[in-house]
């Protein structure tokens, strides 16, 4: 397929309808090109943005509720570009699916876990002992409290009962099996009754 220019190739590329199968090799010769650290491979990389526009659209629009900063075209951009960068062509059967569907499932799973850790921001007497600044914005500093009173299972209490998460999600952050989480909460909830009970 020749094209007179990147607005043609556009055009073409984003017209509904059309030969699916031409256009995704038109994407893998662009991917290909890509992956060199020169001016075209800068080009091919300019050229798959604009060419991926409109699917970039469409994930704005999906992931828009779940980003609580001014972030997202940054992180939707960059994120694309990185996805491109590190994209291995011949392992990459469509190129437009893959590179949009990774760049949401990313995305998607960074702005939950943001979210999830934005709630540590609770005084953790709500776990039985205090922090000296009762209102942080960093969640380490919950997490080193809920540490010099409980150990790392204080650490895992907090992620559980304050944070958010599931057992199994926190164990999967912690490096534990679901089981060895599950009896470490039971041991430090039981710690925390044993200290109120003194």
């Amino acid at each position: 397929m020749a094209f007179r220019d990147p607005t043609h190739m556009f055009d073409w590329l984003h017209a509904r309808g059309g030969d699916a199968d031409a256009k995704n090799d038109v994407l893998q010769r662009l991917l290909r090109a890509a992956g060199g650290n020169d001016e075209v491979g800068d080009l091919a990389v300019a050229l798959l943005l604009l060419a991926l526009w409109p699917g970039l659209c469409v994930n704005r629009y999906r992931l828009r509720p779940l980003c609580r900063t001014d972030t997202l075209d940054a992180d939707l951009l960059g994120g694309l570009t990185a996805g491109i960068r590190s994209a291995q062509p011949q392992r990459t059967r469509r190129v437009a699916a893959t590179l949009l569907r990774n760049l949401e499932r990313d995305l998607r799973r960074a702005y939950i876990r943001e979210d999830r850790w934005s709630r540590l921001t609770i005084n953790l007497d709500l776990v039985g002992h205090k922090v000296a600044q009762t209102e942080s914005d960093r969640p380490e500093e919950i997490l080193s409290s809920a540490r010099a009173a409980l150990g790392e299972d204080g650490a895992l209490l907090a992620a559980v009962h304050i944070a958010g998460f599931t057992q199994r999600e926190a164990a999967a952050a912690f490096g534990l099996s679901h089981d060895a989480a599950r009896k470490r909460c039971q041991r430090a909830l039981a710690r925390l009754k044993q200290n109120y009970d003194a």
